[in-house]
């Protein structure tokens, strides 16, 4: 899936008609020079040095601490070991590293709770891991902070002032958009802080469902429950986002978060996608409709 990502989105680079061919040719290089690290890393860490024992918790802590500072300072005047993962295979999270160029995709994100992977069809799994995972991770190496470093992780100017105006009075879209969402009345979501979020769950979204649509199960059409392939693809991406929150810590997040509350990164980049609109029929006058010349489109 990731590969299948990846060639989406040369595709869509390829198919820019707002971005001059030398930006795209950098761009290109960029996007094949991204590192995948995926499920687990191939060379992993000895713990052997560090000592834990049963009987003081306070003092494992200690422990583990001192030998993660040994650790960290021992890579001091040495080259970077750009193999090394930020995150365990158990973390229910993924990165993507602008100074690296790379992308790291744990194990357990890919788990889909309550499911048996073989219970899954291809149109949930690229929803769900392909989308909201795999492509938002890529698409942050070119949003509005990660498209400033090059493809070997440097602060660089590779756009031309052109398509850097262009890009922005695109990402404007998005902020305007965001910054209409109010999750709790008197509450708005930020649009400029969030931005650089919401460019990749957009971006995420339209290169999983191209991905997708070169499946079989797309090809085919066949419905599964009553439901098409695209309203599946759909229906599993926003399945990573069911949550609860309290009205408390919402309002919080709303303060400080560079992300979206979860329900607006699911609704907030679907409006601006048209497969949705023919997937579920959307039309004026419906909560999620949004004005053509209003949708996003940047990736």
């Amino acid at each position: 899936m990731t590969e299948n990502i990846r060639e989406a989105f040369r595709d869509h680079i390829k198919a820019l008609t707002w971005m001059s061919d030398s930006t795209k040719q950098k761009a290109l290089a960029k996007l094949d020079a991204v590192k995948k690290k995926v499920y687990y890393p191939d060379k992993w860490k000895d713990y052997s040095a560090m000592d834990i024992g049963t009987e003081s918790y306070v003092k494992n802590i200690m422990n583990a601490n001192l030998w993660n500072y040994n650790y960290e300072v021992n890579k001091l005047g040495k080259p970077v070991d750009r193999d090394e993962w930020g995150m365990t295979p158990q973390t229910y999270n993924a990165e993507y590293n602008p100074s690296n160029n790379d992308i790291t995709l744990p194990a357990a994100q890919f788990i889909v709770p309550g499911f048996k992977d073989e219970e899954l069809d291809d149109a949930v799994v690229y929803g769900y891991g392909a989308a909201s995972t795999i492509g938002h991770e890529i698409t942050h190496g070119f949003d509005d902070q990660g498209r400033k470093y090059d493809q070997y992780g440097n602060l660089h100017k590779w756009w031309t002032d052109k398509d850097s105006v262009e890009f922005t009075r695109r990402a404007q879209l998005i902020i305007k958009q965001f910054d209409e969402f109010e999750p709790v009345k008197g509450y708005h979501i930020s649009g400029e802080r969030t931005q650089g979020e919401n460019i990749a769950d957009l971006g995420g979204i339209v290169l999983g469902l191209d991905a997708f649509k070169k499946t079989e199960q797309y090809k085919k059409g066949e419905k599964i429950n009553g439901l098409t392939p695209v309203q599946r693809f759909f229906l599993g991406y926003a399945l990573g986002w069911l949550s609860q929150t309290r009205q408390e810590r919402l309002r919080n997040a709303l303060l400080t978060d560079v992300h979206a509350p979860a329900k607006y990164r699911v609704n907030g980049p679907f409006m601006d996608v048209d497969e949705f609109y023919t997937a579920f029929n959307i039309k004026p006058g419906s909560p999620m409709y949004r004005a053509d010349s209003l949708r996003a489109r940047i990736w």
